[in-house]
């Protein structure tokens, strides 16, 4: 009976692992549009990384186990199977239908040397943020805060390295909860954003000044402006616009990264309105949600890709940032296109450019 059930659970979880073809998120029963994670699940899924169950389930609230964890992890980071050395854990004998996985991440340091490997176990939250710091080289850029993380807490470092990396954030009572068992969504959501992390500039470089063509929304006309950048405020990159058509000036473009934050938006008098404000550094999935208190507020801003493209003043770009910013008191998308070291080079509101970089010329 024993055996039977074994060959059951390994049967189980080959089905869950074998790739599907043009399977996106919402396309499961059991996660719908609005899902904060979609974004992160459907990278996965569409990359062969995990996968659905039959009738269409992904069953987000299912726990992953150790077993399939490596499995995902060696496919995320292409680890080699062939010639793996044993690591000898008496669970994970030579003929274990994952045996070459489990040993692959065992010779790449992210899961230690044990008696047991314990594959059937459930990887709990603070596990899965050790085998990611060691999986991506991880380093903390500043310390962040959990109410229950302390540390004694086993893994305490590598959970505020990957909250520093903006990989996870707070529950709503301020915890990390490092001994609940990781689910299926919420690994999905670890690993896409680790997968996609990106230290991109997204500030316009200062060494140039740029030709937008911009539409705008309040009077239906097209201008080409020209962004000059005039000095940093101790605070912002300040960028002067002038209207090269009528020589008119626009409000100031006040450009914000320090570090943590980003954000852009226009200036009047020295009174700063920024259009857009979040955390760095980018990996994809939503990175500002409408419930967030601070700078703005009803507003969902949500990375879709970092190794995007996009067309923009007859230039294919690549390694394209892409953000989706939506609001819960409308149905209207604003989308941004950034490319690393130059800046924002298009911007549509819902399907119409707004914003779309022309040229860029030395200063």
């Amino acid at each position: 009976m024993k055996q039977i059930l074994k060959i059951a659970c390994v049967l189980l979880l080959a089905v869950c692992l074998i790739p599907l073809k043009d399977v996106h998120a919402a396309s499961f029963k059991d996660v719908s549009d609005d899902n904060t994670l979609i974004t992160e699940i459907d990278y996965l899924v569409e990359k062969g990384i995990i996968n659905g169950y039959p009738n269409d389930l992904f069953k987000p609230n299912a726990y992953v186990t150790r077993a399939q964890a490596a499995v995902m992890l060696t496919r995320a980071l292409g680890l080699q199977t062939a010639n793996v050395r044993d690591p000898k854990y008496q669970d994970v004998p030579t003929t274990h239908a994952y045996f070459k996985e489990i040993a692959a991440v065992h010779n790449a340091g992210i899961f230690d040397s044990a008696q047991k490997f314990n594959p059937e176990a459930t990887l709990s939250r603070g596990d899965m943020a050790i085998v990611l710091q060691r999986a991506f080289k991880l380093k903390e850029s500043e310390r962040y805060y959990f109410s229950d993380v302390t540390e004694k807490t086993k893994g305490y470092k590598e959970i505020y390295t990957i909250a520093s990396n903006n990989i996870t954030r707070r529950y709503t009572d301020g915890s990390f909860k490092p001994n609940l068992p990781l689910t299926r969504a919420h690994f999905s959501a670890f690993l896409a954003r680790a997968l996609t992390l990106s230290n991109s500039d997204l500030l316009k470089d200062t060494k140039y000044d740029y030709i937008y063509s911009y539409y705008s929304l309040n009077d239906k006309n097209r201008y080409t402006l020209k962004y000059e950048y005039s000095h940093n405020n101790n605070k912002n990159d300040v960028w002067t616009i002038t209207d090269l058509n009528s020589n008119e000036l626009f409000d100031e473009e006040y450009l914000l990264s320090e570090g943590l934050h980003y954000a852009q938006g226009l200036a009047s008098n020295e009174s700063t309105h920024y259009d857009i404000y979040f955390s760095l550094p980018i990996r994809i999935g939503v990175i500002r949600h409408e419930d967030d208190g601070g700078v703005i507020s009803g507003i969902r801003i949500t990375v879709k890709a970092t190794d995007g493209t996009v067309r923009a003043g007859g230039v294919n770009y690549n390694n394209v940032i892409v953000l989706e910013e939506k609001s819960v008191y409308s149905d209207d998308v604003w989308t941004y296109y950034f490319v690393d070291g130059i800046g924002l080079v298009k911007e549509l509101y819902n399907y119409e450019v707004i914003y779309e970089l022309l040229d860029r010329t030395e200063n």
